[in-house]
Formats: C-alpha cells, structure tokens, sequence
C-alpha cells in the first residue's frame, strides 16, 4: 500500500506508510509456451470508492514498475503505445478487471501489478497487489527443479563490526529453470528471518538459473551440537510447487554434526506427497566434494560479488 509518481508511463513506488484498506487480489504466478493465446491476469479488489484500476509491468532488471493501461469500468481502456497491440485491458465490473496476453512472447516474461486508485492524479493513494510473476518459457529450455546444498561456516570467519563472531551458512539452490523460486531457513524448525540475505534475481547460468542465501548466526548457536540448520526453496513449475530442503548441523570447530556422521548435508525434496532422500558421502569424498563445490562456486559468483539485501 503506497502511494506513487507516475512520469511518462513508468511509476516509482514510495513505500511511506502502511495503509489498511483496499485488498487487492491477483491471479497466481504462471508459466506459458512461446505463441500461447489468450493468457489471463485477473485482479480483483473490495471497495467500489476505488473505481480506477492501474495495470503495470516490472522486468527483473528493472526496479521500476512501467505504466501498461489504465481505466474505468464504463469507459474506454487507455494504454501506452507501446502495449496497445500486445495486451487488452478488460473491466468485468468496478471491482474486477482482467489483463490479457493475446500472443506470449519471450518478451512478456515480467510480474505483472494491478493497482486500484479513485482517480487519475499523483496525489490520490494507489493500492497494489502483490503481482503476477508470469514466465514465458524460451525455446529448447526444460523445465527443472533445483538442487539444494547448505556450505557449513569457515572455520577463519572474522568478526563484524560490533566485535561479536558471526557464522555464515551458505545455501545454493542450482539447476533450475524457470527461475520461480523462493528462500527461507529454520533452524531446529524454527523460521528465521534476522541475519537472512538472498540474492535477487536468481543469476543465469546458461541455460539454467542459480541462487545463493546466506544465513548469519551467532558462534554460539553453530558450536552448540545439535542445533539444526535448514535451507528451505520452493519451486513452482507451472502446475506444482516443488519443496525441496537441505540442512547441516551444528558442532564444534565448524564440524558438520549428524546423526549418522558420515553425511555432510541431507536433502529431502516434497512433491505431489512423495519424498526423496539424498545418500550420504564418506568422509573422503565428502572433503574433496566440498572443495571442488566451493572452488567453482567462486568462479561462477565471482569474489565478492553479491546482489543480497540482509533483512534485520
């Protein structure tokens, strides 16, 4: 819920105070072929007093939302030149309204935002919904879900700023496409959001995408053995949401912990009810692994690189 500028069809978003009042509704996220017909986004919201409705496109490489079209319920739709012959505008009534993809094309994968406002002026609210992630898959691209590994903390990680030591856990969600995915961690169940940074987007690696989330945590609960540190992505593959989890556990030293000590990470993958778990390494094979896991990571990332914003 914002407030908004709107200058030559593209929208800032000013984030300066939480309203509660119009809930704003949309369709979920979507993954269509090339030359798919007729693809809805339907929005819908609760109050009549917001007869406007705003529709807006936000590439990922763009932080900034562009104007698609707007309008009334009984009148005529307004678009920017450049959607006009791409997108249709409908208004089914003062609460619902529908964008519509006549042709996809590779250039329509965006997230799509309806917003509703009671007129056309900047100094009117706008109410937004949370957006319609929509992948218009390339050409020769399969779709796959992703890989999950957690990197246990260096043993040689320095202090912050405050003097206090910190361990960094490390999750790498590799291998998949399209790049419909998400991040949390729990530690012994528990969700964690203090100390999380993920990058955003997913970097492309080829033909698949890649992403990395860093967990930041107090020396003392790593060393504490048995505490448990999980990495937790969904992963949305057009029909179904695919869960897939890795964990490591704490222990002295920046030893993995385990119930079974020859394992270095469990995953367990959950989709349409069943489970998978991975088997696990001997300890040679675990250290070589790792090192060789770790070296390439770096080259692919770069050194020092990170597109993360840590949520405090």
């Amino acid at each position: 819920m914002c407030q908004f500028i709107c200058s030559l069809g593209i929208i800032f978003v000013c984030f300066t105070h939480e309203v509660q009042s119009v809930i704003i509704k949309q369709s979920s996220a979507k993954i269509v072929r090339k030359g798919a017909k007729g693809i809805q986004i339907d929005c819908s919201h609760d109050d009549s007093s917001y007869p406007l409705m705003y529709w807006y496109q936000r590439k990922d490489e763009s932080p900034s939302l562009t104007l698609i079209g707007f309008g009334y319920e009984s009148s005529t739709q307004n678009y920017e030149d450049r959607f006009e012959e791409r997108l249709n505008i409908t208004r089914e009534s003062v609460l619902q309204g529908t964008l519509v993809l006549t042709d996809a094309a590779e250039s329509d994968s965006a997230v799509y935002f309806c917003a509703a406002s009671t007129h056309v002026t900047n100094s009117e609210p706008a109410f937004f919904g949370k957006g319609t992630k929509l992948t218009v898959l390339e050409p020769g691209c399969i779709v796959s879900p992703p890989t999950v590994v957690v990197l246990p903390p260096s043993e040689k990680e320095c202090r912050d700023r405050k003097e206090q030591l910190k361990k960094t856990l490390v999750c790498v969600a590799s291998g998949f496409y399209p790049d419909h995915v998400s991040v949390s961690w729990t530690v012994n169940g528990q969700s964690v959001i203090k100390g999380v940074a993920s990058d955003h987007p997913a970097l492309r690696v080829d033909d698949k995408y890649q992403i990395t989330s860093r967990l930041r945590v107090e020396a003392r609960k790593w060393y504490t053995g048995g505490n448990i540190f999980t990495c937790n992505v969904s992963f949305f593959n057009g029909n179904d949401t695919i869960y897939t989890s890795a964990e490591v556990y704490g222990g002295v030293d920046g030893t993995v912990q385990h119930p079974e000590p020859l394992g270095v990470t469990e995953t367990q993958t959950w989709f349409m009810g069943s489970t998978v778990q991975g088997a696990p390494l001997n300890m040679i094979d675990r250290n070589i692994v790792y090192g060789v896991f770790v070296t390439i990571l770096a080259w692919k990332l770069g050194l020092g690189r990170s597109h993360a914003t840590a949520k405090k």
